[in-house]
């Protein structure tokens, strides 16, 4: 028999009676919970009080700082000119006439550099400058399967065999070409083979169809041995100079990993392989009039690659940055970013990405009187342009003079006094003698944009209302969480604050602060609201009652604006930051209350856990009694059954 059922014996339920007593014994638990939520939420609003008062700190110590007020904004008329500016750049505007970009130097190798194809060497080492892959191929709406394990004749021949036609491969010019009596039709969106462009063939409209580039090329991922170099196989390692960086390589290397070594060196070029030219580049990655120096070391790699002059490499040299600013130039610079070195103008730096057009000269003929340049020079018969040179400029002709060119080719012009004359061809300026050192010829319509720099009073302006804010934002937020309500039976609920004498001194020291006049300053702006601001001393909020106050501040009393927030200790900047500083930080006020509340918090929960441990063992106890008694009852219980079975047997 189960004796621990409650009254199973005795028919009392002593359970729920000891239960009963033991949520009795439990009230001091819940008033110490109620104790524990209250500084649980006193501790939750003070973090946020906390957050608001970082922001706060955070406005400040910018406000605080000198040279904020500094600091300027820039804006140009034109998006093809941005600028920066420092606290030394001068406000005003600086027009700026862009020529020419600068354009970094580049080194072409000779092209067909790779090995013309094998036509009986299988596809996939036949040394296509594209890999073939393998599918299928549409030709003149016949799909054909390319194995990559087939030739290129086997190939051919098997188109040839599905649709007709003729397929003719030119050694010399390495290109294949197809002709057939209609209109070719070459590929179909279902091809799964890229055959048709490793053989480098589009449709024209027309019967007959070729190659529109040479098909073999390097294999970038061979060694210098075996990459298909149309001049043989390269030696297996060697080293070479770029730039005077030496660049080595070993029998392991393939031409892949060449060109990341050269990309990575202190060469400071870009190395590419250009698959359609078939030829290898090299790109200096800074720009400005400056060349590529090269030289074989040991070994073949620039010889190979045919970079080298002596093996039909080119050097396309850089251009430099032309330009005036405020109409005094030209002026060079290396790069598009106009620093205050090549300008003049300290802290300003200028990023051109435009320009109208400047022709550097490459030759004078004094008989014919024509100019050559170095590239096309892009200009019309009649248009006007100048004369440009760091040098001299050639004889005949004057810096500063507007002349008209006459268009003789794409790198050609004679020069005219008037429009008419160049447009007529006739009375060619008498050009006496050739240039020395560069010289240019610049567009008349220039690209034009106008800089304006100024002090960032905007951004002033956001920050003072950004610190005004976070000031409303920590009243409200200790007006809302001290304030007291009563419901319509009367009852009043405090604030979850209420009676905090921390957050009731936060807020008045902030308002003194911000409400007072700065000490110290003699000057007419000593406080907010000599700047256009109002306090209201009701709710403890600051508003902007007069914003053109502040601007006419912003815009003629920066220094004294300055002033109000920068003077030592006793500027709006510093006062606020000091104080809160002192507030938020690790050993201060704020956070010692909340680790006070935090370990009242721990010890009701270390209470309310002994307490709970007492109910228990009190509960068992009485459990412990109860059982007792229904075993007590149960014995005397079997002893009367014994007793009335043996006399009530006898009568």
């Amino acid at each position: 028999m189960e004796l621990n059922v409650s009254g199973l014996v005795s028919g009392f339920d002593w359970k729920s009676m000891v239960d009963q007593l033991a949520n009795v014994e439990r009230a001091p638990q819940r008033r110490m919970r109620v104790e524990q939520a209250d500084l649980k939420r006193k501790n939750t609003a003070y973090t946020r009080l906390k957050t608001e008062l970082n922001t706060l700190k955070s406005t400040s110590e910018t406000l605080k700082g000198t040279s904020f007020y500094e600091g300027r904004s820039v804006s140009s008329t034109q998006t093809h000119l941005t600028a920066t500016a420092d606290s030394g750049t001068s406000n005003g505007d600086y027009r700026f006439e862009v020529y020419q970009l600068a354009t970094a130097a580049k080194q072409m190798g000779n092209s067909d550099v790779g090995a013309a194809v094998s036509t009986s060497a299988a596809l996939s080492s036949a040394g296509f400058a594209i890999p073939v892959t393998a599918g299928t191929v549409t030709v003149q709406g016949k799909q054909v399967t390319v194995s990559t394990s087939d030739s290129l004749t086997t190939t051919l021949a098997a188109i040839k065999t599905a649709v007709g036609g003729s397929f003719d491969y030119s050694v010399s010019n390495d290109k294949v070409t197809f002709t057939d009596s209609s209109a070719v039709v070459l590929g179909a969106a279902t091809d799964t083979s890229n055959f048709l462009r490793a053989l480098r063939m589009t449709p024209n409209g027309t019967s007959s169809v070729s190659s529109t580039a040479k098909m073999g090329g390097m294999d970038l991922s061979e060694k210098m041995a075996d990459a298909n170099f149309t001049d043989g196989a390269g030696a297996s390692s060697g080293s070479f100079k770029i730039n005077g960086t030496t660049i080595s390589y070993t029998n392991t290397d393939t031409i892949t990993d060449i060109l990341g070594d050269i990309n990575n060196s202190e060469a400071s070029v870009y190395a590419n392989y250009d698959t359609v030219n078939d030829r290898f580049l090299l790109t200096n990655k800074s720009e400005g009039d400056l060349g590529i120096t090269l030289e074989d070391v040991s070994g073949d790699f620039l010889a190979k690659t045919r970079l080298l002059e002596t093996n039909s490499g080119s050097l396309s040299r850089g251009k430099n940055l032309i330009y005036k600013v405020n109409d005094d130039g030209p002026l060079e610079s290396v790069g598009n970013t106009i620093t205050s070195n090549s300008s003049g103008i300290q802290g300003l730096g200028v990023t051109a990405t435009k320009a109208s057009g400047a022709a550097k000269v490459s030759s004078v003929d004094t008989a014919g009187e024509s100019i050559t340049t170095t590239s096309s020079h892009g200009y019309s018969t009649g248009d006007a342009v100048t004369i440009y040179s760091p040098g001299t400029v050639p004889g005949g002709l004057a810096t500063g003079t507007t002349y008209y060119v006459s268009v003789t080719s794409s790198k050609s012009f004679t020069l005219h006094t008037t429009k008419a004359n160049a447009e007529a061809a006739t009375s060619a300026v008498d050009v006496t003698s050739a240039q020395t050192g560069d010289v240019y010829f610049l567009d008349n319509s220039p690209q034009i944009a106008t800089v304006t720099v100024k002090s960032d009073t905007d951004k002033i302006k956001t920050t003072i209302g950004e610190f005004v804010s976070a000031i409303n934002k920590v009243q409200s937020m200790v007006t809302s969480a001290t304030a007291s309500s009563t419901d319509a039976d009367g009852k009043v609920t405090l604030g979850v604050l209420a009676g905090e004498s921390l957050v009731a001194d936060i807020s008045r020291e902030l308002r003194n602060k911000a409400v007072g006049d700065v000490s110290g300053i003699t000057s007419t702006i000593k406080r907010l609201e000599s700047i256009g601001y109002s306090s209201s001393g009701y709710t403890n909020q600051i508003t902007l009652k007069d914003e053109s106050t502040l601007d006419e501040t912003l815009r003629d009393n920066m220094g004294q604006l300055k002033t109000l927030f920068t003077t030592t200790t006793h500027g709006l900047g510093n006062t606020f930051y000091n104080y809160l500083d002192n507030l938020l930080d690790d050993d201060g006020s704020l956070a010692t209350t909340q680790k006070n509340m935090t370990d009242q918090v721990d010890d009701i929960s270390e209470q309310i856990a002994a307490h709970e441990r007492r109910v228990k063992s009190n509960r068992e106890a009485l459990i412990r009694n109860f059982v007792a008694m229904e075993e007590a009852q149960a014995k005397v219980n079997q002893q009367m059954s014994f007793l009335a079975s043996r006399f009530g047997g006898g009568k």
